[in-house]
């Protein structure tokens, strides 16, 4: 027969067409324009390939979230009370430093004046012993200006403006006034009563 030739190579056309078709598998999805249209269409209706939670999965992800919020709320915690003990640390150090520092000053402060306190009496003890009363009068004023409540410039400024008040008539006011200071700071000291005599004659 002249028509089984034809007919084989059709089979035979066909077989390879066949095997050249993608193969579609149970076990691998298919890739490709196809799929994606497919998914596509499938989520714009509003499907979702996914099964129910549970309340018990639920309450168990809220427990588990409630921990990791209380977590890292105690590093917060933990992190800001760490900052504040260190910075208060960091203030009293700086407090103490700049006390000590000027604890440091206040002694330099007072040993310099100290040595010109001593340096006015002394000079004024000069001047005093010449009877230059003015001379002597002007370096105690000075010596009070550092203590003007101690007891020896006081004192001395009495003598001084005794002195300028016997021999100069002059002064006689101001050194009654700091003799009448002196009379109700120290009341112990019996010698002020002796120094009336140079302002009232």
């Amino acid at each position: 027969m002249g028509g089984e030739g034809s007919i084989q190579s059709m089979i035979t056309i066909l077989r390879n067409n066949k095997s050249l078709l993608r193969k579609k598998s149970i076990f691998r999805r298919e890739t490709g324009f196809a799929r994606l249209r497919e998914e596509y269409r499938y989520y714009t209706e509003g499907r979702i390939d996914s099964k129910p939670i549970s309340e018990k999965e639920l309450s168990k992800i809220r427990d588990k979230i409630k921990k990791q919020n209380r977590r890292h709320n105690f590093r917060l915690a933990l992190l800001a009370t760490s900052f504040f003990i260190v910075a208060i640390g960091f203030t009293i150090k700086i407090y103490n430093n700049l006390n000590d520092y000027q604890t440091v000053i206040d002694n330099k402060v007072s040993k310099n004046n100290t040595k010109k306190y001593l340096f006015y009496l002394a000079d004024g003890d000069k001047f005093l012993e010449k009877g230059e009363f003015h001379n002597a009068i002007f370096q105690y004023l000075l010596a009070k200006e550092i203590y003007p409540a101690e007891y020896n410039v006081n004192y001395r400024l009495v003598l001084a403006y005794g002195g300028k008040c016997r021999y100069e008539q002059s002064g006689c006011i101001e050194g009654s006034k700091i003799l009448e200071n002196l009379k109700l700071q120290f009341t112990e000291k019996k010698e002020l009563e002796k120094l009336d005599d140079y302002f009232y004659q």
